[in-house]
């Protein structure tokens, strides 16, 4: 009998023929950048790769119409940088003239090409091939995806935002010179290097994540996971620490702490305890920590450090408040003391040095809850399919019938279902379904939805093109495309291309506590990463105060404001879509909620906005991206005389966050002192991350506090 846990017999045999072969492309062997990545993922009990490629420099010559893909061959291929230009363009040209003498030219097609790392792994189960897809995207890898099939589950790794394809001969003839082939090597090169970078992030992680007996064995006890127990008091800036190190685990929650928390009875000093999830990283390096701590008791620093720090994390937060220099609010409601990163060294070192009083507790628990996804898709029976899996079998089974009906003009079947396999999940919009941007694109994908428009029968159950049959399979009312957003579109309207369905592109979405957002899903855009922000907006102690939205759009923090319990929301928006859908959002909120909402058409930044809003908000919400620098003047003179608080939204780069905070609090403190006076002051006191933007960019919500000195 198979042992309980181990993965399956099937999966082991085929990963012995697997490995025994090294590796099932063409080429028949790893690729030396990726050599030692891959031998340390093979061992690995439940994963094996299939196929793989480090990411590569090439020209490939092949043919240039678009319906003959068979054939060609690589001029070039390198999976290193190429250095030397003139040389390569030296025997490019020569390689070139050979087939010309050979007669070899005609109709041909010479493309230069940088194509990313692309993985293809074989997983024991589901549970294994989601954790590696989770861990893919977070490195970089966006268009990466699961294939399920009937006996195997396989996860694809990869992305196209770093893909160049750019033709350089026609008939073996030169389209371009040599100044301009360095110049298309030079920007391949760069990045080969971002490449390379991303991969080697990508093992970090899975390293970190998946230890060797977690991976297709989730029936076997392989220890708990790590949570570090601190005092309530410093939980914010203990946790803010740990993320300036990626040591918080990001997939758990934080939360009180009931049970078990290894600290002595009766302690009123620490009277709240607070657990926060930390990544197994994070344990080995506390750990080699407090080893460190526990040598430097003899000179007495780790005492004096962690006396220091307990101190001034210690203050009641009225204190803390008074000491910035702002002053509270008049609403008597306990306020939160400016959040900065804590020094874990010497609060970790008081814990080595004091242990009737131990500051961080770590401990190994399952108490701490996994995160959910708030959903925007609606409800579940407008798709009917149930998971993103099964939605994807319906996509592969879909297109596959359509390409038998099709024929072999459209060309073969695998290259097609390997995109649809590439999609990943899809995304709703009430009863509109999203292909992402760039999925089943193309000549290919045009020509395939025509022969099967002109080859099926013209009956009610299966009349219109691929298209149509896709969207009558996911049960969609439309199937739709993200485009991408168009930079120069000042209004920042929505960009979706109809593929099939009709009616209107008018959508309604749930968002927190009840919230419904309607918009054009065609004119206006909405982003399902700022989810998590709505239900955590609509938390907010806002009873009884008036907040102005200086970039309201459809509602996103409006609606939450008002379910929430604000008095009144200002909310200006100049984007004629947005109000529409705003006002829809409103009259779906019903009085007497909707009548709290005073709305601003047109530009925020007008003389007569600013003096509707002079001296009325005890918050301003500047929710635009990738910064709000234009909405401050008009949100410094929305404060109270009192004081009250900015929600700035800001882009940062991952390592530059605090200090990207400190500058926007300083250029804040700036204005204020201007236009309200010398003795007003800023301070951050919290930094929120939103949602990623880029690689290595966040999307930052910085919350600064603003105020007269006491």
């Amino acid at each position: 009998a198979q042992a309980p846990g181990c993965p399956p017999r099937e999966f082991l045999a085929r990963k012995r023929q697997i490995l025994a072969s090294l590796d099932r492309s063409p080429k028949g062997s790893l690729d030396a950048p990726i050599l030692d990545f891959l031998t340390w993922l093979n061992a690995q009990e439940g994963v094996v790769t299939t196929s793989s490629c480090s990411g590569r420099i090439a020209v490939f010559l092949g043919s240039a119409d678009p319906s003959n893909s068979k054939g060609g061959e690589w001029l070039l291929c390198s999976h290193a940088k190429v250095d030397d230009a003139k040389q390569a363009w030296s025997q490019l040209q020569d390689m070139l003239e050979q087939r010309r003498v050979e007669s070899r030219a005609e109709g041909s097609l010479a493309t230069l090409l940088l194509e990313p790392f692309v993985l293809h792994a074989e997983c024991a189960d589901v549970a294994t091939a989601q954790r590696i897809l989770g861990i893919a995207r977070e490195a970089g890898f966006r268009e990466s995806g699961i294939s399920l099939g009937r006996k195997r589950v396989m996860v694809q790794v990869r992305t196209l935002a770093m893909r160049l394809e750019v033709p350089i001969a026609m008939d073996c003839r030169p389209l371009v010179g040599a100044d301009y082939f360095a110049a298309l090597l030079g920007l391949a090169n760069n990045r080969l290097d971002e490449n390379a970078a991303r991969v080697l992030r990508l093992w970090e992680r899975l390293k970190e994540d998946l230890c060797p007996a977690s991976l297709g064995n989730s029936g076997t006890d392989l220890g708990e996971p790590w949570v570090l127990l601190c005092p309530q008091a410093l939980a914010r800036s203990v946790k803010l620490a740990l993320e300036e190190r990626d040591w918080f685990d990001e997939a758990r929650k934080m939360q009180p702490w009931q049970e078990g928390t290894g600290y002595p009875a009766g302690d009123e000093a620490l009277p709240a305890c607070i657990g926060i999830p930390v990544t197994h990283k994070a344990s080995e390096a506390l750990k080699a920590m407090g080893a460190s701590a526990a040598e430097d008791v003899e000179e007495g620093e780790v005492l004096a450090r962690a006396s220091v720090v307990c101190q001034a994390d210690e203050a009641p937060p009225a204190a803390a408040v008074a000491s910035s220099g702002v002053a509270s609010s008049d609403s008597g409601r306990k306020q939160r003391p400016p959040t900065m990163p804590a020094d874990l060294e010497a609060l970790w070192g008081r814990r080595q040095t004091d242990a009737k009083l131990p500051v961080l507790q770590l401990v190994r628990s399952s108490k701490l809850p996994c995160k959910v996804k708030p959903t925007q898709r609606g409800a579940p029976s407008q798709s009917g399919l149930g998971t993103a899996a099964r939605e994807l079998e319906v996509l592969q089974e879909t297109v596959a019938a359509a390409h038998a009906v099709a024929g072999p003009a459209v060309g073969p079947l695998e290259p097609l279902m390997a995109q649809v396999r590439s999609i990943g999940s899809l995304q709703w919009r009430g009863d509109v379904v999203l292909l992402p941007r760039g999925a089943l694109a193309g000549p290919e994908w045009d020509a395939f939805n025509s022969h099967v428009a002109a080859k099926l029968p013209a009956d009610a159950d299966s009349s219109g093109g691929l298209w149509e049959r896709l969207r009558v399979a996911l049960r969609a009312r439309l199937l739709t495309r993200q485009q991408e957003i168009r930079v120069d579109d000042e209004v920042r309207g929505g960009n979706v291309q109809v593929l099939a369905g009709r009616g209107s592109g008018w959508v309604v979405v749930p968002g927190p506590k009840g919230v419904r957002y309607s918009f054009n899903i065609t004119r206006c855009m909405f982003s399902e990463g700022n989810s998590a922000e709505k239900e955590r907006v609509a938390s907010w102690p806002v009873e009884g105060e008036t907040v102005l939205d200086l970039y309201a759009g459809i509602g996103f923090w409006t609606l939450p404001l008002l379910v929430a319990g604000a008095k009144q929301v200002l909310s200006c928006e100049w984007n004629p879509d947005a109000l529409e859908g705003l006002r829809s959002g409103l009259q779906l909120l019903g009085e007497p909620l909707s009548s709290r909402c005073l709305v601003f058409a047109g530009d925020n930044r007008r003389d007569e906005v600013r003096e509707a809003v002079r001296e009325r908000c005890h918050r301003v919400i500047l929710g635009l991206i990738p910064f709000s620098r234009d909405g401050f003047t008009n949100a410094v003179a929305a404060l109270r005389p009192e004081g009250g608080t900015l929600h700035v939204h800001w882009n940062a780069t991952v390592d530059a966050e605090a200090e990207t905070a400190q500058a926007v609090a300083e250029e804040v403190q700036t204005l204020l002192q201007s236009a309200r006076g010398p003795t007003w002051q800023a301070k951050v006191t919290a930094i929120q991350r939103v949602k990623n933007f880029a690689p290595r960019v966040r999307h930052l919500r910085i919350d600064v506090a603003c105020g007269p000195t006491a």
